[in-house]
């Protein structure tokens, strides 16, 4: 009875720490999957941010260089129908950012919001509306390109990306332009 009682225990807490050991792997397995998932939306969001922000900047040089604040080889009018496409691409700006305030940490939320603010002074800049700052193009344009170079630093750092950002081009616009 004693050897079949120890054989019956046995087997008992075989069966229990083979349960343990799967129920172990697969919450493991799982918790891997779900971070693979949430890094992959992640990057999703960073990139079409990246990229919305890039679209509303790039209107901005235009309409801000048809004012005579800096140069742009492709100029454009503040017409209404300029503004109306400036106004889609702050629009897709402002969706692309509301999957960040769900998704990325405090730091890359921040860089985030900085970015945000650099953008909205060009913005203001190029349409011709006041602001309480007496900044020059140029040099909100230099604090858009260290927000985005942040934003960008904080983002390869949330998603664990090695090595550093690559560096920008040291000055804007390039040496090689002709000055006119």
């Amino acid at each position: 009875m004693v050897d079949q009682l120890s054989t019956l225990i046995g087997v008992v807490v075989g069966a229990v720490m083979s349960y343990a050991v799967g129920a172990l792997h697969e919450r493991s397995r799982w918790r891997r999957e779900q971070g693979a998932r949430w890094d992959g939306l992640l990057l999703q969001a960073y990139s079409d941010y990246g990229q919305a922000i890039k679209d509303c900047v790039v209107l901005y040089q235009r309409l801000a260089a048809h004012r005579g604040l800096t140069e742009d080889p492709t100029p454009v009018a503040t017409t209404g129908d300029a503004l109306a496409e400036a106004a889609k691409a702050e629009l897709r700006r402002a969706a692309m950012t509301e999957p960040l305030r769900l998704l990325a940490d405090p730091d890359a939320a921040e860089a985030v919001r900085e970015l945000n603010d650099a953008v909205w002074h060009l913005e203001w800049l190029a349409q011709g509306r006041p602001t309480t700052e007496a900044a020059t193009w140029d040099q909100a344009y230099s604090a858009y390109r260290t927000a985005r170079r942040v934003f960008y630093e904080k983002a390869r750092a949330s998603l664990q990306v090695p090595g550093a950002v690559i560096a920008e081009r040291a000055s804007w616009p390039p040496l090689w332009r002709a000055n006119a």
